[in-house]
C-alpha cells in the first residue's frame, strides 16, 4: 500500500472509527496474510498463565479457544462458521481474522519468549 492511500486509511479510521469498523465487520473478505489451519496464540501480558488461541479451517470457519493455567481441563473450543456452512455470526468470524492479524503482528513484533512472570 502506497503513503497516500495509508495516511487516507488512517484519517478515515480517526474520524469515522464505528463506521469503519462497521464496514470491516459487514465486508466478506479473507486476509491473505493468514493461513488456515494455523494457530494464533498470545499469552496475557500479566501473568503468562492464560492465552487466546484462533484458528481457522480450509473451508473458512474461525475456532476461538480461551486457555487458563488456573484450569487447564478445561479447554472449550467455539466454531464461527462461514455463512454458506450454516453460520449464524459472520461479524464475529470477521472479528476473529481481525483478531489472528493483531496476534500474528504482536508475536511478530514482541515475541513472548520469555519465561512468565511470577
Amino acid at each position: 500500500m502506497d503513503k497516500k492511500m495509508e495516511k487516507e486509511l488512517s484519517e478515515l479510521c480517526q474520524k469515522h472509527p464505528d463506521e469503519v469498523a462497521q464496514i470491516l465487520l459487514e465486508t466478506p473478505f479473507w486476509l491473505k496474510s493468514l493461513s488456515p489451519m494455523t494457530n494464533y496464540l498470545r499469552f496475557d501480558d500479566d501473568t503468562y498463565r492464560g492465552c487466546i488461541s484462533v484458528t481457522f479451517a480450509p473451508v473458512g470457519d474461525g475456532f476461538i479457544e480461551v486457555l487458563s493455567e488456573k484450569d487447564p481441563d478445561d479447554r472449550d473450543t467455539h466454531r464461527f462458521r462461514m455463512p454458506t456452512g450454516g453460520g449464524h455470526s459472520e461479524r464475529v468470524r470477521t472479528a476473529l481474522l481481525l483478531l489472528a492479524l493483531a496476534i500474528k503482528l504482536d508475536n511478530e513484533e514482541f515475541p513472548q519468549d520469555r519465561p512468565p512472570r511470577n
